[in-house]
């Protein structure tokens, strides 16, 4: 019976996986800039300009890794086609991941379930279908510590080569997102609890030469170093925290809840079998393994509720939480798929997620229609039709691939202003197109930084063809006459 209903759960998770990366294409405007930092890759540019270097700023903050996996659909042209590769292989790197440890950990017809049931209360939170299904660093990061740790899970006679596997991982998951370093302590604890000292030695020694390894690449890829480390640590650390953090670490929290409200029964249900199983703490562990996510959930939730308390903190935060616990979960529920009380109880629990979460794909008809209407194409269109008319200060993938050069990213030179790093008029200049009459931002965003701001002060808001119901502004003639375009 389980069995004939799994395709038509596997449809509804596909139609609504589908119709969520064409609605993100449409309404989720930051996917522009996280793609151009990637594809300006191949025309010259460098991820990350330094701190008083006279090159378009836009804002790269992470690690490389990320970067470079999306750099190879820099092939395609089309804003369009390549915002709707970007987000699918996104997914596929996130999902990829989720489908991927429980398929090795649960026969068939459980391991499917225990999938559809954690991808439905993904695709139910905010934090998941922004990690999983934009354009973002958290997609490789989260599917390279989700790997990391499956391999622990279904592993139980750990071998070498099985350690170095996870540790290196768990070590690339860390240089795609810095607030990522839980990881990196989480499992070779839990390594410890589970397998002993000497798997524990191992998995540490891994993890140090691996770390040097990718550190030394890094700083040998991306030259200079100061400028690499201005961008990945200087400039995170000093973005301020916002006004009341306490209450918005509450509210994290009951973001949380909300979130895994339908996990709180089984995981009741695994906790109690687990602590009433025979055996000491550590065999407990050794059999229980999906306890590895709950333990990385755990470690994650201080550093991700300091990064939701930041200023410009997003779901996306507490989405790593949401991930883990999930796995948590449905893992332990696939390892209780038997034939006895207690796994008709983890099969009535796993649907019952399922059920509460099933996702329905009513938009994707609709969302199909409006794709090609992105604001990155309509940017694109415009510029092609008008080459160096205007400025496009939250789509520089448009004026990238329109041709060829690369300007500042509004909120890019927002995070500096915030960080206390002002940047100097030349700096702007290397970013500024030369000669542009306008600036252009589309629905629903504003001027933020201080240099555009000083732009078009006191202009009019122009009514521009080509850009129905963006906000566009006049630029003061002075700048039009003493500005130069970016070139790498």
């Amino acid at each position: 019976m389980l069995a004939m209903g799994a395709p038509v759960a596997c449809l509804l998770i596909l139609a609504a996986l589908c119709d969520q990366v064409l609605q993100n294409v449409v309404v989720w405007q930051w996917n522009d800039v996280r793609l151009a930092r990637s594809v300006a890759l191949w025309y010259g540019y460098g991820l990350y300009p330094g701190r008083a270097g006279n090159v378009p700023i836009i804002g790269t903050m992470h690690g490389p890794v990320p970067h470079l996996l999306y750099a190879c659909l820099a092939f395609l042209k089309n804003p369009t086609w390549l915002l709707v590769a970007g987000c699918t292989l996104s997914c596929v790197l996130y999902f990829g991941a989720v489908l991927w440890v429980h398929i090795r950990n649960g026969a068939k017809v459980a391991g499917a379930y225990g999938f559809f049931a954690c991808a439905a209360l993904l695709l139910a939170s905010s934090g998941g279908r922004y990690s999983g299904l934009t354009v973002h660093v958290d997609a490789l990061a989260m599917c390279l510590a989700v790997l990391a740790a499956g391999i622990l899970v279904w592993d139980e006679a750990l071998g070498p080569r099985a350690l170095v596997a996870s540790a290196v991982l768990a070590m690339l998951s860390v240089a795609s997102k810095q607030t990522m370093v839980p990881v990196a302590i989480a499992l070779p604890c839990f390594v410890l609890m589970a397998d002993g000292k000497r798997a524990f030695a191992h998995y540490v020694a891994v993890q140090v030469a691996a770390s040097v390894a990718i550190f030394a690449a890094m700083l040998a890829l991306f030259r200079p170093p100061r400028a690499l480390l201005f961008n990945t640590f200087t400039l995170a650390i000093k973005q301020p925290r916002t006004g009341s953090i306490a209450s918005r670490i509450m509210l994290g929290l009951f973001d949380l809840r909300s979130e895994l409200a339908a996990a709180a029964a089984p995981l009741v249900l695994l906790i109690a079998v687990c602590a009433l199983a025979p055996g000491t703490i550590r065999e407990k562990i050794a059999k229980h393994r999906w306890l590895v996510f709950l333990w990385m959930a755990a470690l994650q939730l201080p550093i991700e509720l300091r990064a939701w308390s930041t200023y410009g903190g997003q779901v996306n935060h507490l989405s790593v939480v949401t991930l883990f616990v999930a796995l948590a979960t449905t893992l332990g529920l696939v390892g209780l798929w038997k034939p006895d009380t207690t796994g008709l109880a983890a099969r009535a629990l796993l649907i019952g997620m399922l059920l509460a979460h099933v996702p329905l794909a009513y938009g994707i008809r609709r969302d199909l229609q409006r794709v090609g209407a992105n604001p990155t194409q309509v940017a694109f269109n415009y510029e092609r039709r008008h080459p160096g008319r205007a400025y496009f200060p939250f789509n520089p993938l448009a004026a990238l691939l329109a041709d060829g050069k690369l300007t500042h990213f509004d909120r890019a030179l927002f995070n500096r202003e915030v960080a206390g790093f002002l940047i100097s008029p030349e700096q702007f200049a290397a970013g500024f197109p030369s000669g542009c009459a306008l600036v252009a931002y589309p629905p629903g965003q504003q001027p933020r930084a201080a240099p555009i701001r000083a732009l078009i002060e006191d202009q009019p808001i122009a009514d521009e063809p080509g850009l129905k119901g963006w906000n566009v502004y006049r630029v003061k003639p002075a700048f039009t006459q003493s500005t130069s375009g970016s070139r790498p």
